[in-house]
């Protein structure tokens, strides 16, 4: 095996997702949320509030690549309406949140086969997302990859997302990786390929239903542009 260590983007990559935040709908199902909790909020002031709140705080970091938590969005949006939120009530309100958004949640049905021929042949498992953990952790439940992976990082945990070498950087000291040893496998070029090239990993570039074909970015070692990546050379074991 040329690799022992799979790094693997998720959404678009291993799962197809759709979401919709501009419906009506979702704000209101949302106000009626924080309305229970005492938070007297209307369906479009919510809204308007919530994407002040991530422009803050987003604001609040000249860094192009700081990536924010959403969970302290969700505790600012009680705490303006005087509610001092639990742990347990912003973890449900994000959960509610994202729920109601989602049109779609699916693994790929290649994905599982793929996963057990890697581990069979002695090979280790990552994920590296640009994702909110307040979102991402129970979709992995929902997805059954919860416990699929040998170390996860997610943007919103490192407070920076990909192309930025420190995301990658982070995955790699803590779980102790070689560069020259892993390879790194994604759906967008200007994520995915591009934090591979900024540490000098070998990459695929998997292209999906939800990658974003009409920009230009650097171009993977391998790419797959129709068919299953699990026929590749590189999960070969």
């Amino acid at each position: 095996m040329k690799y022992r260590n799979y790094i693997f983007d998720l959404y678009g990559t291993l799962a197809d997702i759709r979401t919709d935040e501009e419906d009506p709908v979702l704000w209101e199902k949302s106000a009626a949320l924080y309305r229970s909790h005492g938070a007297a909020w209307t369906g479009p002031a919510l809204r308007t509030a919530y994407l002040a709140h991530c422009r803050e705080r987003q604001a609040g970091r000249p860094d192009p690549f700081y990536e924010i938590e959403l969970r302290r969005v969700f505790e600012d949006l009680y705490a303006e309406k005087g509610v001092g939120p639990e742990p347990a009530l912003i973890e449900e309100t994000a959960v509610f949140f994202r729920t109601c958004s989602r049109r779609k949640l699916e693994r790929y049905p290649w994905v599982r086969p793929l996963f057990a021929r890697l581990r069979g042949g002695g090979a280790r498992l990552y994920l590296l997302s640009n994702a909110q953990a307040c979102f991402t952790r129970p979709e992995l439940r929902q997805l059954e990859l919860e416990d699929a992976f040998d170390g996860i990082v997610l943007s919103s945990d490192a407070s920076v997302r990909k192309p930025d070498p420190r995301i990658m950087r982070r995955l790699l000291e803590e779980n102790g990786l070689s560069v020259r040893e892993s390879v790194m496998i994604g759906n967008d070029r200007l994520t995915d390929v591009a934090v591979a090239r900024a540490v000098g990993m070998d990459c695929l570039y998997l292209e999906t239903e939800t990658s974003r074909k009409d920009l230009k970015g650097p171009r993977a070692d391998y790419e797959v542009l129709n068919g299953s990546p699990a026929e590749h050379k590189i999960f070969r074991t």
